[in-house]
């Protein structure tokens, strides 16, 4: 590729489009924003055991938070492991929140 072909790629290139380096920085933070969930949901979750409280919801919490994260992936990218892990983790946080349910009723 000589310059006017990079200079017009460049030119071409739609402007709500992102380049390498933001979407390297939106994948890492959906991933440290995953991390801090995680965290969040613990430090809830040892509070409701402290207090007798019961707690599958901050589980079911957390798996639609990682369950939402893989579809978009998967809509994103169309690769058939992140509808697999995605689904998985849907039906785990519906387990959790109907565990949580039939516990609080």
């Amino acid at each position: 590729m000589d310059k006017d072909e990079v200079l017009r790629r460049a030119q071409d290139k739609k402007p709500s489009k992102l380049d390498e380096m933001e979407l390297d920085i939106l994948n890492k933070g959906c991933k440290v924003g995953l991390i801090a969930g995680l965290a969040a949901c613990l430090i809830e979750m040892v509070t409701k055991i402290i207090a007798g409280i019961p707690y599958y919801d901050v589980y079911a919490i957390y798996c639609f938070m990682a369950g939402g994260q893989l579809i978009y992936r998967w809509v994103r990218l169309k690769r058939k492991s992140d509808l697999c892990y995605g689904i998985l983790w849907y039906g785990l946080a519906i387990g959790f929140f109907a565990g949580y349910l039939i516990e609080i009723f």
